[in-house]
């Protein structure tokens, strides 16, 4: 009995090893860094959370850029996990001519967690294990999240991957998300409740945006910080404000520019010096009242982000 215990024993050990080291071998679909590093080159590579999944037209991105583009996103991304799924990607061998991160304070107000496991299909092992250093650093974590992390994260995708991986490649392209979600109405989006406050911009997540610059740096890629629009609500809310301006003043130190200087509205904000590296919705003049531009408070919807993306790509052409 306890020979075959250890057998079933080493057995599983043998198949999650498999699994947390070659799963990122599988086919790929059109999404996730797999997907990123096969293309060998990227013009434009944008990283970030749903904001840049629901907030970025990869069709107005591909029209409007000179070059190739890539989305990379992943729920709840983080500056943090950010940085090492760059780094990840740059040891692979992706050659990236410009960044452009998703500035969204509420990332950056969280405790290091990966909220996405796909992000696992995508890497090797120690990739694993030092995302699960960083989030045991920063939380009280216990067996059962690692077993989670290990163990039992995405056996659902792998079992069932020929479906999973041609669902995944009809909902993206090159990243980009291609499904047409709908609007909403005022009365809907009044209704929402709010997302409430944070203890304020984590340092782990300081350093991941600083190790985005400094791979930037290392690497000689151009980088641009970008905020997509939320829906006017959340410029009113005090909690989002407090994290918002926190957030923009530590990216502008970081990245050697003037230091934000606000008033008690986003209307009121200004600085000394536009930064040509960190680019605002409140810069391009999108309507943040239109209801029918937000899935919710924090989402585009595709009338959102077609408007959006190409007031975005109006500002670039301007930067360049």
């Amino acid at each position: 009995m306890g020979s075959v215990l250890a057998s079933v024993l080493l057995a599983v050990l043998l198949l999650t090893g498999i699994k947390n080291e070659y799963a990122r071998l599988l086919p790929v679909s059109s999404y996730g860094m797999q997907a990123a590093i096969q293309k060998k080159s990227v013009d434009h590579l944008f990283i970030g959370s749903s904001m840049f999944r629901q907030g970025l037209s990869i069709d107005v991105l591909e029209e409007e850029l000179e070059g190739s583009v890539y989305i990379l996103s992943y729920n709840g991304n983080q500056p943090a996990f950010m940085a090492m799924e760059l780094d990840y990607m740059l040891k692979e061998g992706l050659e990236v001519g410009n960044l452009y991160v998703d500035l969204y304070p509420y990332t950056a107000a969280a405790a290091p967690w990966i909220s996405d496991t796909k992000i696992l299909l995508d890497t090797d092992l120690k990739f694993k294990v030092d995302a699960w250093e960083l989030m045991s650093a920063n939380n009280d974590t216990k067996f059962l999240d690692f077993y989670e992390l290990f163990v039992t994260a995405n056996n659902e995708q792998l079992l069932t991957y020929p479906i999973h991986n041609h669902l995944v490649s009809a909902q993206f392209r090159n990243g980009g998300n291609i499904l047409t979600p709908g609007g909403q109405t005022k009365e809907h989006l009044d209704s929402l409740g709010m997302l409430g406050g944070r203890d304020g911009i984590q340092e782990a997540q300081i350093e991941g945006y600083e190790k985005l610059l400094k791979l930037a740096k290392d690497h000689g890629i151009k980088v641009h910080f970008i905020e997509t629009p939320k829906y006017e609500r959340m410029y009113g809310d005090s909690d989002y404000m407090e994290l918002y301006e926190a957030c923009v003043k530590k990216v502008r130190e970081l990245a050697g520019e003037p230091v934000l200087v606000s008033g008690e509205y986003r209307g009121e904000m200004e600085t000394d010096v536009k930064s040509p590296d960190i680019i605002l919705a409140e810069e391009l003049g999108f309507d943040f009242s239109d209801p029918a531009c937000f899935q919710d408070l924090i989402h585009l919807s595709a009338e959102g982000r077609t408007l959006y993306t190409r007031l975005l790509c109006e500002r670039l052409e301007e930067l360049q």
